[in-house]
């Protein structure tokens, strides 16, 4: 027996399949408390009005859901998650974690100062590596470029978190029409600045941290060994204060706690149903790529295709003088 019934949100009926609104509701309620998240809360906080947030999402999606067929795959999402999460197990990432172990060991390229991940942009001992991370990302589009002309990257802390900057989005914009392909060629841009970083930066690091902790005998069953609570050192990579009870940065803003967070995460995912109520059955969420074609949809691929190979060529011409990525 089928059961016919209405679905209503504070009084207003809901004319869209009940599970798309279920999940269009738990998805929206995830991403307000993602976004509330303390590792990148400034970023959203300090940055929104210049990175292409739909870029981050589209990189997103190319490697998860049903996009997500290998472990290759899987690997390559759960990098571009640690970096946007400021995951990656930096050497005051692993103070926090295990004092007893690294102590006060400093960044082993400069061995001056503190590694996090600031650090790993900044470190005079990595800027020849940077320019080579950016000239690899730029001859992707450009296969005759100068090795040692000097690119500034003032983006890179942007794009190391899987950010896009706005400003470059628009310059490729003016560039190529089509907003579908300006979408692929910066999703692609930005993965592969990532994987050079990865390849560069990141794995030769690693290296000498494992030959560091081999010389202080430090073993893998040691990180993995827990301490007990009264044993466990404290540190704290990021300056607190605390006012009125509650805890903020060094710039006044409050360090949220679980609650808090999912409460203020709630309470923005309500605003956006109830404007979702009023607008109607139409999408006013983010942005998907290609889902939502009208007509013939082997011809609509066919047109993509044909256009974003016309708009690669038109990007390469404009970046043989004008490099997308410049750092300071």
């Amino acid at each position: 027996m089928d059961l016919k019934y209405d679905v209503y949100w504070d009084g207003k009926r809901v004319d869209r399949h009940i599970r798309k609104f279920i999940d269009n509701i738990c998805e929206s309620t995830l991403e307000a408390a993602w976004s509330f998240n303390r590792a990148h809360r400034t970023t959203f906080q300090d940055t929104t009005c210049v990175i292409e947030e739909k870029v981050t999402w589209a990189l997103f999606k190319k490697n998860t859901g049903l996009n997500c067929t290998t472990s290759t795959i899987n690997d390559r999402f759960i990098k571009h998650l640690k970096l946007t999460n400021n995951l990656l197990p930096t050497l005051e990432i692993m103070k926090e974690r295990k004092y007893d172990l690294y102590g006060d060991v400093k960044c082993r390229m400069c061995l001056e100062e503190n590694e996090d991940d600031d650090h790993i942009i900044y470190c005079q001992q990595l800027r020849d590596k940077w320019l080579v991370v950016a000239n690899n990302t730029r001859k992707f589009f450009v296969h005759t470029t100068d090795s040692n002309q000097e690119l500034p990257i003032s983006h890179a802390q942007l794009m190391i978190k899987n950010f896009f900057p706005k400003e470059k989005y628009r310059e490729i914009k003016l560039i190529v029409k089509s907003e579908k392909a300006i979408l692929t060629i910066t999703t692609l841009l930005l993965e592969i600045f990532v994987n050079e970083f990865y390849r560069i930066i990141w794995q030769p690091r690693c290296n000498l941290i494992t030959e560091w902790e081999h010389i202080k005998g430090i073993k893998k069953q040691d990180l993995r060994k827990k301490i007990p609570a009264y044993q466990r050192i404290t540190y704290e990579r990021t300056p607190t204060q605390q006012i009125d009870g509650a805890t903020y940065d060094l710039k006044g803003r409050k360090i949220l706690k679980h609650s808090e967070q999912w409460s203020i995460a709630l309470g923005k995912t309500r605003q956006y149903i109830d404007q979702f109520i009023r607008e109607g059955n139409r999408v006013i969420w983010k942005e998907d790529i290609g889902e939502f074609y009208i007509g013939d949809g082997r011809a609509q691929e066919q047109s993509i295709g044909w256009e974003l190979v016309q708009s690669f060529n038109r990007l390469v011409i404009h970046l043989a003088d004008n490099p997308v990525i410049s750092y300071n």
